[in-house]
């Protein structure tokens, strides 16, 4: 059932974006000579993307 919600597809692209973010703010924060509103903008992403992935855990079925 878990498969018609798009739940296991919501938490595959929550998982790539937060390892996306964690990638490249490295090189985002020297070309952005460290800019709090992109910074403060990628912190929230990154913090949305986890909440997001371990909220939906308990909803998607394992194997699925």
């Amino acid at each position: 059932m878990t498969s018609r919600t798009g739940m296991p597809a919501i938490t595959k692209v929550a998982r790539e974006m937060c390892r996306l973010i964690v990638k490249f703010t490295p090189i985002i924060r020297v070309v952005t000579d460290n800019s709090s509103p992109v910074l403060l903008a990628l912190e929230a992403a990154n913090a949305a993307c986890a909440a997001l992935d371990e909220a939906l855990q308990d909803y998607i079925e394992e194997g699925v």
